[in-house]
């Protein structure tokens, strides 16, 4: 196997495993908490899903020969993905100050009872 074949191999493995660990998060995260009731419970789902859909056009790339550079759709879907990553972040950071200068989020170590 030569390095170029190695490094699409792993590419491979790397996106089916990373597409479906985020799906498993999705799944436990609805099975065990309501999230859509909780603004940052949304904010969790929403980036998940988000970085499952950026691997869209590397799926597309490795798997169906479809490029972002031979294909313009795929293109402007791989720049509007990337794009929806800051929106979502300023939003979430919104979303945390307002929880915050609500005082409904935990102080320092608060909220993390497995270190003591």
């Amino acid at each position: 196997m030569s390095q170029d074949q190695a490094i699409t191999l792993a590419f491979k493995v790397a996106l089916i495993c990373g597409s479906c660990s985020l799906v498993f998060w999705i799944a436990l995260y609805t099975a065990l908490a309501r999230w859509w009731l909780n603004p940052i419970g949304r904010s969790l789902v929403r980036l998940a899903a988000l970085t499952a859909a950026l691997y869209i056009p590397t799926v597309l790339s490795l798997f169906f020969h479809l490029n972002r550079l031979d294909s313009r759709i795929v293109g402007w879907v791989d720049v509007g993905l990337i794009a929806l990553v800051t929106p979502e972040m300023l939003w979430r950071s919104v979303v945390w100050w307002r929880l915050h200068k609500a005082g409904k989020l935990p102080r320092d170590g608060g909220g993390d009872q497995e270190g003591t």
